[in-house]
């Protein structure tokens, strides 16, 4: 892992916990390097603005001091790749492209960006056996720990946790599994994934916000109504789009895929959309959306 991204996982892993000090060994456990580094790290923090509070004694530690700014939005799928490209030894860009797409919606700093040791384990290990068209094991806790076999197809990310979509041998059908449920994973044999499964896989997950990254790009208008929502409605799309101030229209160019409906139906009554064309796909969206929810 990268000197930067050490010092990223120790400021989130910080105010994920300003209710305690934490030690400077448990800060050295979870990023790999030595109690000095991580002194180091806080030096580096403490001159780019982040105020890192030390307490001496057994009892002491390292204390963020302010929570991050609210607008400061960093993607899951960042921090994932950040520490998972550091354990494999891989690029950070890499390792993104295998990892699912994690829109930016209303995803605040504070406390949700620290991922468990467990997660990343097996992510790592899933996202290796999709690459390499390999089926796996693991013991699945909804199934009263049950150990079963599953080609996995797709890792998707939706409200705030991981899941595989994978073919179960077992049942012989695909199926989600949460990430956060499955334990003593391994990988098995080879096998040759199925384009039905492929296109099946793909034409489900787009309910959930996983996209193609081929997707067309669509200028998409925005009317609002309160001064107020101006600057959260940009902050929602990374600050990408430009405000008419004098007749209230935000207009910003994005994918269109689910990605920028979900944040449209996030904003609810502050907006209205202009364009037609985004308004049809906007209610097939919402459709499908329901569709979803009565199966």
């Amino acid at each position: 892992m990268s000197h930067i991204a050490r010092e990223l996982k120790m400021l989130f892993y910080l105010n994920s916990h300003r209710n305690r000090y934490v030690k400077i060994d448990e800060l050295a456990d979870l990023l790999e390097v030595t109690p000095r580094q991580v002194r180091r790290y806080r030096e580096d923090l403490d001159q780019n603005g982040y105020s890192v509070e030390q307490l001496t004694g057994p009892t002491g530690g390292y204390r963020l001091i302010d929570s991050l700014d609210k607008s400061l939005m960093i993607p899951d799928n960042i921090m994932l790749a950040l520490t998972i490209s550091g354990k494999n030894n891989e690029s950070l860009l890499k390792t993104l492209h295998d990892l699912p797409v994690v829109p930016n919606i209303n995803r605040n700093v504070d406390g949700d960006n620290y991922i468990s040791d467990h997660d990343i384990e097996v992510l790592s290990i899933i996202s290796t056996a999709i690459k390499e068209n390999k089926r796996i094991r693991f013991d699945y806790n909804i199934y009263d720990g049950r150990t079963i076999d599953v080609e996995p197809y797709k890792i998707y990310y939706t409200h705030h946790t991981y899941y595989l979509r994978g073919y179960s041998l077992f049942k012989q059908v695909l199926r989600k599994y949460d990430i956060d449920k499955i334990s003593n994973i391994k990988l098995t044999d080879s096998f040759t994934p199925n384009e039905s499964l492929t296109k099946q896989t793909g034409e489900e997950l787009l309910i959930y916000g996983i996209f193609d990254e081929t997707e067309e790009t669509i200028e998409l208008k925005l009317k609002y109504f309160n001064d107020r929502d101006a600057s959260m409605i940009d902050r929602y799309f990374e600050f990408k789009g430009t405000l008419d101030k004098e007749n209230k229209i935000y207009t910003v160019k994005t994918k269109n895929n689910a990605e920028p409906f979900y944040i449209i139906f996030a904003l609810h009554n502050k907006v209205e959309i202009i364009n037609d064309d985004v308004k049809r796909h906007y209610i097939n969206y919402l459709k499908n959306y329901v569709n979803k929810l009565e199966d």
